[in-house]
């Protein structure tokens, strides 16, 4: 093969050739101008990408740990406010010391005093219990076994606080059919310490 051959040869791929020598330069020119210069910015823009991704991620857990916190904030006022609405209406059910006499009346007035009869009833000293005091007294009384209970049942639906903390009940000779009881009853009375 000489020189004229080869010649002759290249004049039949010469569009060929000319289009990939194009290629060549335009991929070479593409690369080195604008693929490296810019690969800098590209990796530059592509970390500022993951560091913005990893910083919204943080941020979303912030977020839902806050809502949780949030929720948890929320739960503990809905306590606070039954707890509130709760000492309210137990603090409504304390006598003041003005109220006391009403309590007493209560206990044993005409209205109920059916089948009951009062022998006496001391008041025990005052105990402080922070806020309040805590009055105790103790009541003799005779009366049947079922007007006792109806007695006790009537404490209870007292609106105000009463306590019976004890009783004794005894059957004396010299006053059957009625029973000899002994009631221990408390109050609280607003004004402690």
């Amino acid at each position: 093969m000489d020189i004229k051959d080869l010649k002759e040869k290249i004049g039949e791929y010469r569009e060929l050739i000319i289009i990939l020598t194009t290629a060549v330069a335009i991929g070479f020119f593409f690369y080195y101008y604008i693929y490296l210069k810019n690969y800098a910015e590209v990796k530059r823009l592509d970390s500022q990408i993951q560091e913005t991704t990893t910083d919204i991620n943080r941020v979303q857990t912030e977020i839902k740990e806050t809502q949780k916190v949030a929720q948890r904030l929320k739960d503990a006022m809905e306590r606070l406010k039954d707890m509130e609405d709760r000492f309210t209406v137990t603090q409504s059910k304390l006598p003041s010391d003005r109220q006391l006499s009403s309590i007493l009346k209560g206990l044993v007035g005409d209205d109920v005093k059916k089948g009951v009869k009062f022998i006496s009833l001391r008041h025990l000293p005052l105990e402080p219990k922070g806020e309040y005091f805590k009055l105790p007294f103790q009541t003799a009384i005779q009366a049947r076994f079922q007007s006792f209970g109806e007695y006790l049942e009537m404490i209870e639906e007292m609106p105000r606080i009463v306590t019976v903390e004890n009783f004794r009940i005894e059957a004396k000779e010299e006053s059957l059919p009625l029973l000899s009881m002994q009631l221990f009853m408390s109050t609280y009375v607003l004004g402690g310490q």
